[in-house]
């Protein structure tokens, strides 16, 4: 006779939970690479063979610290539980962001940030507008909520420019060690405000869902107020994966981006190719694969509000974040971008902003946005690497400026 669930052991309940949060049936499959990755790093393996098994590995764990977390977000309070919840899908990237700044490679950590901005925008936006829209005249969203996150999107974008912009526009008499120390504060000064914009972003956010879900509120209010042991045991074993996944991520990660200058040696590549296009794969594969699969239903304001909202999460939340991480642990992790980093930031959210404005969109701007994404990550991988001469650039330089674009 079988037990109730409430009697049944613990370890039955992790089973389910484990299963409950898979990605995918064919997906699964990757899990294979999470201990191969973690023995691969600790055996010392070619930097290639670590970088590529560790990268597959942590594709197949995003999904399941995204799940995880969601699934545990209502039953720890609303207020930390409207934190947890929206910044969930962009957990990983926090993660590899962490990990590179406590390696000493804050460049790689703000690199990877911009490509994840960069391929929200443009990769996964506009293959969702392509498969979504190739065999119609014209698709439709939601333009009121499409205007007013592509301006904040804008605005905050424009925030984060400002370092760069100071930098090059900096008066030759500055000393490299003053204009750092410029930048630095600027920096840190814009990521506590940005901090501040994110929570209030957060209740702006709450207060729009539930304005969207007003009727479904009064049937969530008759409950019993007993805690069911079921349930209780489902919230245990839930926990325990988000613990051990979190943990193979960071493991992960580690070896991921210690294996970058090796790879950058062994295959010929700029580390700038490696951190802003492959790196970053890691958070937003599963992400977009999810947003494409919502487009072939032609859900068009679950993809907008997916991709603005995942790029303002990094924008809002993870970049300043890690500023303010980077500022504790002795880790600068400033927005100077170099000139060419800044003007491809800035150019994507612009091409990206007018594809949206007018709440309409067809297959071809999809094939815009995708050849977009292409072109740029080619250039990044023709674009030899010169991370230590972007500090500082002046105005007088205008040569190499020239150059350096």
């Amino acid at each position: 006779m079988p037990l109730p669930q409430g009697r049944r052991p613990l370890w039955s309940h992790f089973s389910r939970a484990a299963r409950r949060t898979r990605f995918c049936d064919y997906a699964n499959i990757l899990f294979v690479f999470v201990p191969i990755g973690l023995v691969t790093g600790m055996l010392h393996w070619p930097a290639e063979i670590v970088f590529a098994v560790n990268i597959l590995a942590l594709i197949r764990l995003a999904p399941l610290i995204t799940f995880s977390i969601d699934e545990l977000s209502p039953s720890v309070g609303r207020v930390f539980g409207q934190l947890m919840q929206p910044t969930s899908g962009n957990a990983v990237e926090l993660i590899v962001g962490l990990v590179a700044l406590g390696r000493g490679e804050p460049i790689v950590a703000r690199t990877s940030m911009l490509g994840s901005i960069i391929a929200y925008a443009l990769l996964v936006l506009g293959s969702s507008f392509f498969i979504a829209g190739y065999d119609k005249q014209k698709l439709e969203f939601d333009k009121t909520m499409t205007n007013t996150m592509s301006t904040l999107m804008m605005a905050v974008s424009f925030c984060l420019i400002v370092p760069t912009v100071m930098s090059v526009t900096s008066s030759a008499e500055k000393t490299k060690a003053q204009l750092d120390s410029d930048t630095q504060i600027l920096s840190h000064a814009i990521a506590i405000t940005l901090l501040i914009i994110f929570l209030i972003y957060l209740r702006f956010r709450a207060w729009f869902t539930a304005q969207n879900n007003r009727g479904a509120t009064d049937e969530t209010q008759h409950n019993g107020s007993g805690v069911d042991p079921a349930f209780s045991h489902e919230l245990k074993a839930t926990s325990c994966v988000l613990i051990a996944a979190v943990a193979c991520t960071i493991a992960s990660a580690y070896y991921l981006v210690g294996s970058i200058d090796g790879l950058s040696q062994t295959l010929d590549i700029n580390k700038t190719f490696i951190s802003l296009v492959l790196l970053p794969s890691t958070g937003y594969v599963a992400k977009g694969i999810t947003i494409i699969r919502m487009a072939r239903r032609c859900e068009m304001d679950f993809v907008m509000k997916s991709v603005i909202h995942s790029i303002l999460q990094i924008l809002l939340f993870v970049i300043p974040l890690l500023i303010v991480l980077g500022w504790l642990i002795g880790q600068p992790f400033t927005l100077d971008f170099n000139v060419f980093e800044g003007t491809i930031f800035f150019l994507s959210l612009i091409i990206t902003t007018s594809t949206i404005q007018d709440g309409k969109c067809n297959y071809f701007d999809g094939i815009m946005l995708i050849g977009t994404y292409i072109l740029v990550a080619v250039a990044f991988y023709l674009r030899p690497d010169n991370w230590e001469i972007f500090l500082p650039l002046k105005a007088t330089d205008l040569e190499s400026i020239t150059i350096l674009i």
